[in-house]
């Protein structure tokens, strides 16, 4: 117990100094922020106050978060605001984030093949994870531009726009590849699913949980008292997300991409898509924050010989994303959407890339995941600055 309280009041105590010190340097040079949880948690796991048995007591409560944070992001694509969008931006997004997956995929192919020694077939799930990771980016370095006075800037909502599209793409390659090259064995006498049917169970997990979260949650009541309302559908969020989440980790899948999928279906189904929408963004910061701060907690060196590929990681995500934003941003024949140095505004991290390296640490059988988290624990420490 007086361990516990001490984590707490460490804890505590960290995140009102890096949130009074960074905010600070927000506010004056657009720092988008981040990295400073990381070090917290890199503090409280080598002092000992986070110990290796109670990181992996968290386990739980960690495959929790990582459900909410894919779910948020799944609630951000209603269909019927999509089909309202001008086509322009569609074919930007796309173009960016599969052109940014697709180069910084080809290069960990490479490094992991000749740098590491790994075959192909063996360094894929890493390769992906690790492109999924360099794909996924967030608008904050655009939000800082905009409080800063560019608020009124045509291009910003096409930015915005894109930074959800690439993290789409990062969250259902990696959910989609981790069922396809599934890790693990099933039970004793039972015929293992093949590929296409771990790819099918892993989308059925998350459409099954949606229809659950309706069914419990029954029509609205909307004389009824407003603030148990929104209690009510905060359980029911909690609830759908704990099942999804639970059945995914229990299969060796990825909770990200179920509650992704759950997300979806919330977003076009039923009436409280838009509420649920904001009681999942009111608590994205704080759940955004522990991700960090756990990352860095859990962080373990791993084999020294491959830090290099960390540090190497870091210059294919710039490369990618650079390359990325050139294809996208010269695509289009108007000159008001041309824009090839776009990727230089999305090189933030963002909540979803340390999710889904957190996510891969938690794959049992996964190869080098000390090398993924190190990775993307770097290009947190790194862009968070250089965004």
């Amino acid at each position: 117990m007086t361990g516990t309280l001490a984590a707490l009041a460490v804890l505590a105590g960290g995140y009102v100094l890096a949130y009074l010190l960074y905010d600070r340097l927000r506010d004056r040079f657009g720092y988008v922020g981040g990295a400073e949880y990381v070090l917290l948690g890199l503090f409280l796991g080598r002092s000992g106050v986070l110990s290796a048995n109670a990181i992996r007591d968290l386990t739980p409560l960690v495959s929790l978060a990582l459900g909410w944070m894919g779910m948020l992001l799944g609630t951000k694509f209603r269909f019927s605001q999509l089909a309202r969008l001008e086509p322009a931006w569609l074919g930007i997004a796309f173009t960016e984030a599969v052109t940014t997956f697709g180069t910084a995929l080809g290069a960990l192919l490479v490094a992991l093949h000749y740098g590491a020694g790994m075959e192909f077939s063996a360094a894929m799930l890493p390769a992906v994870a690790l492109a999924a990771v360099a794909t996924v980016g967030a608008p904050a370095a655009v939000d800082a531009l905009a409080r800063r006075g560019f608020e009124k800037h045509p291009f910003l909502p096409i930015l915005r726009f894109t930074a959800r599209i690439d993290a789409f793409i990062g969250v259902a390659a990696f959910g989609l590849v981790l069922g396809v090259l599934h890790l693990g064995t099933v039970q004793p006498g039972v015929r293992p699913p093949t590929a296409t049917e771990w790819a099918v169970i892993n989308l059925g997990v998350g459409l099954a949980s949606g229809v659950l979260f309706h069914l419990f949650l029954g029509p609205r009541d909307d004389a009824g008292d407003p603030g148990t309302d929104d209690s009510r559908l905060f359980v029911s969020l909690a609830g759908a997300i704990v099942v999804a989440s639970g059945v995914a980790y229990y299969l060796n899948l990825s909770p990200i991409y179920t509650n992704l999928i759950l997300g979806v279906v919330l977003a076009n189904s039923g009436s409280t898509h838009e509420r649920a929408s904001n009681l999942l963004a009111a608590t994205e910061r704080p759940v955004y924050l522990a991700l960090l701060i756990f990352a860095g907690a859990a962080w373990h060196p791993g084999d020294s010989t491959l830090l290099w590929l960390a540090i190497g990681f870091v210059g294919i995500r710039l490369f990618a994303r650079l390359v990325g934003g050139r294809a996208a941003g010269t695509a289009h024949r108007d000159p008001a959407l041309r824009a090839p140095r776009m990727g230089r505004a999305l090189l933030a991290q963002g909540a979803i890339g340390v999710a889904l390296a957190i996510n891969y640490t938690q794959v049992e059988g996964a190869p080098i995941p000390d090398l993924v988290l190190t990775a993307t624990i770097l290009s947190i420490l790194l862009f968070g600055w250089i965004s």
